[in-house]
């Protein structure tokens, strides 16, 4: 089993999928969103069964698309995915400016 492939899979499968169908479906993102869904939690359980933890990004990206998918789905407003990619960086940067004052203040 080649990892590297396997783990190349599951970052941009789930977006390829994502794409294919939002782009073969008329652009329409209720028809698109659930397949995404499914495939990164797919592709989340796969990354758990090859290494035996998940990482931080991946895990919290996974957690976005699910909640805000789920929600764009529930509400038929499209903003709601829309907003994901905004909460990712702005999470990612908030962890990043956190562990760089908390090494600051211990160094």
């Amino acid at each position: 089993m080649n990892k590297p492939i396997i783990k190349f899979a599951t970052d941009f499968g789930p977006l390829l999928i994502f794409f294919i169908i939002y782009f073969n479906g008329e652009n329409d993102l209720k028809v698109a969103i659930p397949p995404f869904i499914i495939a990164t939690l797919i592709a989340l359980a796969v990354v758990y069964f090859l290494e035996k933890r998940i990482p931080m990004v991946p895990l919290l990206s996974g957690v976005l698309i699910t909640l805000f998918g789920g929600l764009t789905i529930y509400f038929d407003n499209k903003i709601f995915f829309y907003m994901k990619p905004k909460l990712l960086i702005y999470f990612l940067l908030q962890f990043y400016f956190l562990v760089n004052i908390s090494l600051k203040n211990h160094y």
